[in-house]
């Protein structure tokens, strides 16, 4: 998919983002340009939060 510089230009990535914002960015900036893949390190923090999830709907 082309870069939609338009987003990119009305979306710039925090200064000093928290992993939080990262994540919320990364998978905005997916949906609404998807110019690269998501950084492995999102990916993995994803599968890590869904892990989680899941953990914590076990035990309920």
């Amino acid at each position: 998919m082309p870069l939609n510089a338009a987003w990119h230009h009305a979306h710039p990535m925090p200064e000093r983002a928290t992993l939080d914002q990262r994540v919320r960015w990364h998978l905005e900036h997916a949906e609404a340009c998807g110019c690269r893949p998501l950084p492995k390190s999102i990916v993995a923090e994803l599968e890590r939060r869904k892990k989680a999830e899941a953990d914590a709907a076990s035990r309920d």
